[in-house]
């Protein structure tokens, strides 16, 4: 996946209207509407939070954060990527719950076209609903996604769902699932024994997350080695790695 002209369209989209946005809230502070002032900065922060992490995936400088305990190691994205979204989607949830309630009533000072006078709070009470029990799993979680592993197996934590794998049931660590015929960008693909595909989205760990997928098929591979998943050497070889990829 090429994610230089994404990140160059979704900057110049986004971009713009996340200052433009900024700025309103910072007029509205000034005449004491700050109601409009706390929706307007919501949706700063979406705009400026989900163009942020550009910086560090289109060069590849992508360092991802992790630690362990006696049980295994959890490696979580690069902080640069991951807090950046965090704040993205805090900012969305928050301005769209508030527009939906507060703008039909006129009670924020966002002008809407007459004829999208129904459908814009109802789309943004809509993305309110859906972004709510994920900002709850990832201020729980502590990031959007992140990975586990133990000298037993795995987990993959995305989603509403974790996916989990026992090391013995492996089939295969790969970029691509058996039924497809070309690889999945970005992605740690687990074959299971009993035909199970897990896939994890790793773009905001390594770069296109060569070295997190390399990280476990090495421990699929090397049993021997999978007491490093409790003493942090396992965090200094995907550094190595990483450096490596």
């Amino acid at each position: 996946m090429k994610v230089l002209p994404i990140a160059l369209l979704c900057t110049l989209f986004f971009g713009p209207l996340g200052i433009l946005a900024l700025f309103w809230t910072i007029i509205c502070i000034g005449r004491g509407d700050f109601l409009t002032a706390v929706v307007s900065l919501g949706f700063a922060m979406f705009c400026l939070g989900f163009i942020v992490p550009f910086a560090k995936v289109v060069p590849g400088k992508l360092v991802p954060s992790g630690d362990f305990d006696d049980e295994g190691t959890t490696i979580r994205p690069d902080r640069g990527v991951d807090i950046p979204l965090q704040v993205a989607l805090l900012g969305q949830t928050v301005a769209c719950g508030l527009f939906a309630v507060l703008g039909p009533l006129g009670m924020v000072d966002i002008p809407v076209p007459e004829q999208m006078r129904f459908y814009i709070p109802f789309a943004s009470a809509v993305a309110a609903v859906m972004g709510a029990p994920i900002l709850w799993r990832t201020l729980r979680r502590g990031s959007l996604h992140y990975l586990r592993l133990t000298p037993n197996g795995f987990t993959f934590v995305q989603g509403s769902r974790p996916q989990d794998g026992d090391w013995a049931q492996v089939v295969d660590v790969t970029d691509a699932s058996p039924k497809q015929s070309a690889p999945t960008p970005n992605s740690i693909v687990v074959v299971m024994s009993d035909e199970d595909v897990l896939t994890l989205s790793a773009a905001s760990f390594t770069p296109e997350g060569r070295a997190l997928r390399a990280l476990v098929r090495f421990y699929w591979q090397n049993p021997n080695c999978r007491d490093e998943l409790t003493d942090g050497r396992a965090l200094k070889r995907l550094a190595e790695s990483s450096r490596r990829h």
